[in-house]
């Protein structure tokens, strides 16, 4: 069976990724957003996934919203939507909120799932309708040295909640696109997810944000305040309307 990407996945997503430090990766956005908003008030995470990000701004006394396309990804979220978070589904390169938000962000290579120049485009674009004169527009990409380091023809087994796990990625560098398949069987069904994602190069975004009127302030490397280096595995891309 095919599913969409994240259906399966969204039950054992929080194990897979429990070595990830998401209080640190909190007070890294939440000190970059203070950097350049003075009274964030409205705060919007495009790719909300399973909202610990939501969860921490809430905790905080924040109000933010996520987003996400995956039903089953929000199913998890729910859990976590308490107090000042609150979740919606909705498709990056098409969605219209009725208000404007001070700081959107969108982490986790959620951008690089855009393969295609015209579906970025359409997500800058539906971001620009939300956003004020001084709001801020925070997303990271991929870099291609990540993928080769961490990605190109590696395959990893996992059992979690009785799931059998086979996760294998390639890299198509001719075209920069990353195909990982996951494969889960559970009760003797197997079922099986392909992600697609594209690398992008700094140039590229830089000439994307040009095209649709966003002015880009600044680039960081891997949730620091640190230039881009060729190491560089996450490139931060902090960006307002021009």
């Amino acid at each position: 069976m095919i599913l969409n990407p994240y259906t399966a996945f969204s039950e054992v997503y929080d194990r897979i990724l429990e070595h990830v430090d998401y209080e640190e990766w909190y007070s890294y956005i939440r000190e970059l957003m203070h950097e350049y908003v003075k009274r964030p008030e409205w705060i919007l995470e495009l790719g909300c996934g399973t909202g610990k990000f939501g969860a921490k701004f809430s905790r905080d006394d924040y109000l933010i919203f996520g987003m996400d396309k995956s039903i089953d990804m929000l199913k998890i979220a729910r859990a976590r939507a308490y107090k000042k978070f609150h979740i919606f589904c909705g498709d990056m390169t098409n969605f219209t909120l009725s208000r404007k938000f001070d700081f959107i962000f969108s982490v986790h290579d959620t951008m690089n799932y855009f393969t295609e120049y015209d579906d970025l485009k359409k997500v800058l674009r539906s971001v620009k309708k939300i956003m004020k004169k001084n709001s801020i527009f925070m997303f990271d990409l991929t870099t291609e040295h990540n993928i080769k380091k961490y990605f190109y023809n590696n395959k990893t087994k996992y059992r979690l909640k009785g799931i059998d796990i086979e996760w294998k990625n390639n890299y198509d560098e001719k075209n920069k696109l990353i195909y990982s398949i996951l494969q889960f069987k559970k009760n003797g069904k197997l079922s099986t997810e392909k992600h697609v994602q594209r690398v992008y190069l700094i140039n590229e975004i830089k000439n994307l944000l040009e095209d649709e009127n966003f002015k880009l302030i600044d680039i960081f490397s891997d949730y620091s305040f640190s230039p881009v280096q060729e190491d560089t595995v996450m490139t931060n891309y902090v960006t307002k309307l021009s």
